[in-house]
């Protein structure tokens, strides 16, 4: 369990916020792409990523980018289900900022002797959060990603059911991660959105 969690620059600074304390740093281990920070629990198999993306129009709606920017990360081969969406809230953004959330489940195919390789997900619990910002030309996705691996989890985490609601310890943990973020995240320097100014306060 994540006890503690530490002020993070992400982009060189540009942003700011507080991600666990036990993780750590993908880039350290391999080339990540710039307009991504990716952090990997050093003690386990979650993962949370914040990641600069061109603001989509098509489709038109809040609602429907959000569901875009999660069928882009989801493999065609996975299955795949939204259980929820919501309204996020980020208090160091400048109001009327559009933030959007879902929680989502994917399922990668079985073999074809009907069993997963080893370390292979049972599923994927996914909690996406989109922040809209316009006068960027920008979306700014933050994902959290939870594997749930058999021999890997506690009994909670044997026993989830997204539909009635037990999503189980590694998903609790992950959303009290998710909200971490939600009430650190800043923005140091609006430069980085490509020139882009900043809205109001």
């Amino acid at each position: 369990m994540t006890n503690a969690f530490k002020l993070t620059d992400l982009f060189g600074g540009a942003i700011t916020a507080n991600l666990p304390a036990g993780y750590a740093d993908v880039s350290n281990i391999r080339e990540v792409p710039d307009h991504q920070e990716i952090y990997l629990d050093a003690s386990g198999f979650s993962s949370i990523v914040i990641e600069i993306a061109e603001r989509v129009t098509e489709p038109p709606t809040d609602d429907q980018a959000l569901r875009f920017h999660f069928e882009d990360i989801v493999d065609e081969q996975d299955s795949s289900r939204v259980w929820r969406t919501d309204i996020a809230s980020f208090p160091n953004l400048p109001q009327n900022t559009p933030c959007l959330t879902l929680v989502a489940t994917t399922t990668p195919p079985l073999t074809t002797n009907g069993n997963t390789r080893a370390l292979t997900p049972t599923f994927v619990a996914i909690l996406l959060t989109l922040i809209r910002l316009e006068p960027q030309s920008t979306d700014l996705i933050v994902t959290v990603n939870i594997p749930h691996i058999a021999g890997h989890q506690e009994p909670t985490d044997r026993a989830v059911n997204f539909e009635e609601g037990k999503f189980g310890s590694l998903v609790q943990e992950g959303v009290r991660v998710r909200d971490e973020v939600w009430r650190t995240l800043q923005v140091k320097d609006w430069g980085l959105f490509d020139g882009g100014k900043e809205d109001e306060v």
